[in-house]
């Protein structure tokens, strides 16, 4: 593990097990189910309305093309959300805090609304910068509180550290010290670094080894 080889603090146990982490997940995990009763409801209001009409209706044909895109909608946000909770689990279950240094700062980002330079828009970001232990830096992912939706915790960095679990060559959950707010990360491009073998299987079990990816020979 790269934070062992940087002498970073590595906490003991997963950041599943971080108090309040289960509560967080299992509430983001319910909306799993609201969504299923979403789309059965939509699936029996169109099978009501058909049958009431008659299948071979007009009116069951407009309702079929009303409603059977709404459907299609609904299923791919459903499995869309769901493949993020599972994901998010999956990395929290596998992967302890690791305890990097770090720095807040904006970095240049494509903008719809920036400014235009070399046929693209540009704008800027906040970025949470992981850095190495000469204070270079290593890799930068969006702060923690974007998106957050859990309970009260502080929305900005109080110190220089941030809390990351998951293989930095590719992203996993970031947090501020303490483990509220977290959030998913994913590197704009994964690093070449080669891993060890367990660093390697640990990175296929939680998701975040792309299928495609190969190390710098």
């Amino acid at each position: 593990m790269l934070a062992h080889e940087y002498g970073y603090p590595v906490l003991p146990g997963t950041a599943l097990e971080t108090p309040g982490v289960e509560e967080v997940l299992r509430r983001r995990e319910r909306g799993v189910r609201r969504g299923v009763l979403l789309l059965v409801a939509e699936f029996v209001l169109l099978v009501g309305v058909v049958l009431l009409v008659g299948p071979t209706s007009t009116a069951a044909a407009v309702t079929a093309a009303g409603l059977v895109p709404v459907l299609a909608v609904t299923a791919g946000l459903l499995l869309l959300w769901r493949r993020a909770r599972r994901r998010e689990r999956l990395v929290m279950s596998t992967y302890g805090w690791q305890v990097w240094p770090c720095r807040a700062q904006e970095v240049r980002v494509i903008s719809g609304d920036g400014q235009r330079v070399r046929g693209r828009r540009w704008g800027t970001d906040g970025r949470v910068v992981l850095l190495q232990p000469d204070g270079q830096s290593h890799c930068s992912f969006p702060p923690p509180w974007n998106g957050w939706d859990g309970p009260a915790a502080p929305r900005q960095l109080t110190d220089d550290q941030v809390w990351f679990a998951g293989d930095p060559r590719f992203g996993g959950m970031l947090a501020v010290p303490g483990g509220f707010p977290f959030r998913y990360v994913l590197r704009a491009a994964p690093g070449k670094r080669r891993g060890s073998g367990a660093e390697d299987d640990a990175a296929r079990r939680s998701g975040l080894m792309p299928r495609a990816w190969t190390p710098r020979s």
